[in-house]
């Protein structure tokens, strides 16, 4: 046998661009000009900064650029490099392209580093290979790859949940009961009465089901030694949690409880990720981003506080890659025509994505595929982990994927048909309590923003591909595509497509769907002159800045710098750090339920220092933050656990629990399809003129924000609303053939009995609430029987309540035009003054109303 000749430890390639000259590439014989422009701005600028973020949307090749780069640093200077990726069918497809087709030298490792190959192995920690894993491989307990030089995070804005996971406790109800259910009764003596037999209650509904709160972090610095205890207890012999806590124990005050029926969730502000050895060490950190956007979202999701950004390089203003053809069959198609759609348009498609928002659609959907056509393969994330090939080369076939909008792609002919039928706006609890509770969307605006448009390129990879789009989602998903207030964030071509898709999908019928969808997919004259009026509509767009994003990404920074103190319990310098957050974040109302978020931060600082110190000044420091926590935001109701503020001077929070509901409510019906919206207002409309008046008390108490349930069994009473859970208003509704006789004595005795129904079978009930019976009729003559049996309840009269519900249908309407998304604090806070002004708020609505004695 020969002897194997000793390789050269480096290659003396003075620049990356001779690099790829030299590879043995198979289909690319050239670079495109912005990914040498990126290449050539790392050489000569970026070379030697410790983190560097680079910028090129989804499908413009930004794999290609982050290997070369790694490639390049491999050769030059024999250095160990780490290339992170999301999933683990990620880490093969990159590993697979970049040994088929780039000619560079990659390994995959996944699975426990116990089952790692020793020659690979070897080869990463010598520098003759580049190692590809995913993010989790690095962010745990213990990671394997030690000390690399440089680290490449791909698909870095889509990375939050990947990293925080590492310093993430998520306990879920249904896997972990007895552990969450632990956790419940340890800050039990902390929260309501009634947020707890909410949260222990096995039959709560969907709206409070979805509910986030937030235990205060005062609350916990006290209770963190019998958390502690709970935890370690339960957690001693769980084989996943124990390592995601041994992350956190040690520094429970620096991290956040949030907890909803279904899920807590215990976990730092921002990811501490350079307490990672490995991550710290390196000599360079490059973030390869769809978008780097602006605001501060890759300092937040990374732990990281400054970067050196390379943009995406010019050109990229308007045009966009491929050509997406978007149909929104509910603009126009009842229920069973869209099933129907479903159908023809799986028997006629090849292979076809699904995204969806959880696991639980795409059991559905299995079932729902595999009735239309048995002959349909069906694939999940988990059957192409390893390779896509089993999907591609399928004659027939679907794949969903739950809550997967980065990564995966399907180019070409892979697929032509994306389904789109759900988007999240929160992928954690924090992030859905910031949004929902703290009126602080703004910080998510542009990581939603780029989820949709992972979401929307999966199937369009290169300038020439194509892809239809088919929207079945509901709620978020139709908020960023169908609101025009939403929809200006987007890139011009983007716009100018769902613009396009919008005007052919509204008043059509069934047939010219599918007709449309095969004019597309042929790629006929007709499409190609629809092209062009997309291209028209794209030239005249322009892509609007996200409001606040400047303060935002000012502000990150300090946020960054305030995490890391908070870690290593340095709090003077978190205190001397918050206020620079909270002035960086001084602007317009957008910015305003963020701002209450760091007040909120600066007085649970403020009360540590005071319990650390015993100084004064830090408890009246503390209760001045969280004062004015509670003034910026109202709704921060779970605060008040925390603080005093005179009721007097605070809002109704009963009327900011119901505008929360409301706006909950709304997205719900779909009120950014003005259509279904408005129906559905009409169908109240009729129960008013047909005098239907259980379903009108039902419907206009739900428009009004409050929960609604009719019982509807004889011992029942009529509706009842509930505001919160301190107050609920239950109806006895009588209409009466002749209205001018007397309310019946036996129907005022039922209505007095409806308190008792109410609190022995409405869980939401505490021993504070108030029940407020109203007795709703077209009589306004009572005997004095009536009235001594009636002293305790309220009276409206049925005309002036007709009145007021035909008001409230016009105050819908309002709803609609002002609406701009689930969570927008602006439709908040206009709606609050017009509660106010209105006197619809829950105390002015009982205070109007006569007393029923007084008839």
């Amino acid at each position: 046998m020969a002897f194997k000749t000793v390789k050269k430890k480096s290659d003396n390639y003075d620049d990356i661009e001779s690099l790829f000259r030299d590879l043995p590439t198979h289909d690319i014989q050239s670079l495109y000009s912005h990914q040498a422009d990126i290449i050539r701005d790392y050489q000569e600028k970026a070379i030697s900064k410790t983190d560097v973020a680079i910028e090129l949307p989804t499908g413009s090749g930004k794999t290609l650029v982050g290997l070369l780069i790694a490639e390049f640093r491999r050769r030059k200077d024999n250095y160990r490099v780490l290339y992170l990726c999301p999933t683990k069918q990620l880490v093969n497809q990159v590993v697979e392209t970049s040994n088929s087709s780039y000619g560079i030298k990659c390994i995959a490792f996944t699975g426990s580093h116990r089952y790692f190959k020793e020659k690979d192995k070897y080869a990463y920690n010598n520098g003759e290979a580049i190692a590809v894993t995913t993010y989790s491989s690095l962010f745990n307990i213990n990671p394997w790859f030690e000390k690399p030089n440089i680290i490449i995070l791909d698909d870095a804005h889509t990375s939050e949940n990947y990293i925080s996971s590492c310093w993430s406790l998520s306990v879920f109800r249904s896997r972990d009961s007895n552990i969450y259910r632990a956790l419940i009764d340890t800050i039990k003596d902390n929260i309501s009465y009634a947020s707890y037999n909410k949260l222990i209650n096995d039959d709560l509904d969907y709206f409070d089901r979805d509910l986030v709160e937030k235990f205060p972090s005062p609350k916990l610095f006290q209770a963190k030694e019998r958390i502690f205890d709970c935890l370690s207890t339960y957690l001693d012999d769980h084989a996943d949690l124990k390592y995601q806590w041994s992350m956190i124990k040690d520094h429970l005050d620096a991290c956040q409880f949030y907890y909803s029926w279904n899920e807590i969730l215990i976990r730092p502000l921002i990811p501490p990720s350079l307490s990672n050895k490995q991550f710290e060490s390196a000599a360079q950190r490059i973030f390869m981003s769809a978008t780097l956007g602006k605001g501060g979202d890759l300092e937040r999701i990374t732990g990281i506080n400054s970067f050196y950004k390379i943009p995406i390089p010019a050109g990229w203003e308007k045009q966009g890659l491929g050509r997406r053809f978007f149909m929104f069959p509910s603009l126009s198609l009842e229920q069973s025509e869209l099933v129907r759609l479903l159908e023809e348009f799986l028997k006629l498609n090849n292979r076809t994505v699904f995204l969806v928002s959880s696991e639980d659609q795409v059991k559905s959907l299995r079932s729902q595929i595999k009735s239309i056509d048995s002959n349909i393969e069906f694939f999940t994330a988990y059957d192409i982990e390893e390779s896509k090939s089993n999907f591609v080369n399928s004659k027939k076939a679907a794949i969903v994927l739950a809550n997967r909008f980065d990564g995966i792609d399907f180019a070409g002919d892979q697929s032509r048909l994306l389904f789109l039928i759900g988007l999240p706006y929160a992928s954690n609890l924090q992030e859905k309590f910031l949004q929902s509770r703290m009126n602080a969307s703004i910080i998510f605006n542009d990581r939603n923003r780029t989820r949709l448009i992972q979401a929307i390129g999966r199937c369009t990879r290169s300038p020439k591909d194509y892809s239809a789009i088919c929207v079945f989602g509901e709620k978020d998903l139709s908020e960023w595509l169908l609101l025009k207030n939403k929809r200006k964030y987007l890139h011009p071509e983007l716009q100018a497509e769902i613009e396009f898709g919008i005007d052919n999908s509204s008043d059509i019928d069934f047939n010219s769907f599918f007709d449309n969808f095969r004019e597309f997919i042929n790629q006929t004259d007709d499409w190609k002159n629809a092209d062009r009026n997309i291209i028209e509509l794209r030239n005249d767009a322009i892509q609007t800045n996200l409001e606040g994003a400047d303060q935002l990404e000012k502000a990150a920074k300090h946020e960054v710098d305030f995490q890391y103190a908070y870690w290593y319990k340095d709090y003077l310098k978190c205190f001397s750090i918050v206020d620079n957050v909270i002035s960086s974040l001084d602007g317009g109302p957008e910015l305003r339920g963020y701002r209450a978020f760091w007040n909120y931060q600066a007085g649970s600082i403020a009360h540590l220092l005071f319990i650390d110190t015993q100084k004064p000044i830090y408890k009246e420091t503390s209760e001045k933050y969280l004062e004015k926590l509670v003034k910026i935001c109202p709704s921060a109701t779970w605060s008040r656990f925390i603080t005093k503020i005179d009721s007097e001077s605070s809002i109704d929070t009963n009327l900011i629990s119901n505008i929360e509901y409301l706006q909950q409510f709304l997205n719900w019906k779909k009120i950014s399809q003005t259509q279904s919206y408005f129906k559905y207002l009409k169908n109240i409309e009729e129960f008013i003129n047909n005098n239907d008046l259980e379903n009108m008390n039902l419907h206009v108490g739900e428009l009004l924000g409050f929960k609604c349930e009719n019982p509807g069994s004889n011992a029942a009473p009529d509706p009842y609303w509930i505001s919160s859970d301190d107050l609920i208003i239950v109806f006895e509704d009588k209409l009466y053939e002749n209205s001018d006789g007397e309310i019946s004595v036996e129907h005022i005795r039922q209505a007095t009995h409806h308190e008792d129904w109410i609190k022995e079978n409405v869980k939401e009930v505490s021993a504070q609430c108030k029940i407020i019976t109203v007795f709703v009729s077209n009589r306004t003559k009572v005997t004095e029987e009536g009235r001594l049996f009636g002293k305790k309840l309220k009276y409206w009269n049925y005309s002036d309540f007709k009145n007021f519900c035909i008001e409230i249908i016009s105050l819908g309407r309002e709803y609609s035009r002002y609406y701009n998304g689930v969570n927008d604090s602006n439709w908040k806070d206009y709606f609050i003054d017009e509660f106010l002004k209105r006197k619809l708020s829950p105390a002015e609505i009982i205070k109007s109303l006569r007393d029923f004695d007084s008839l």
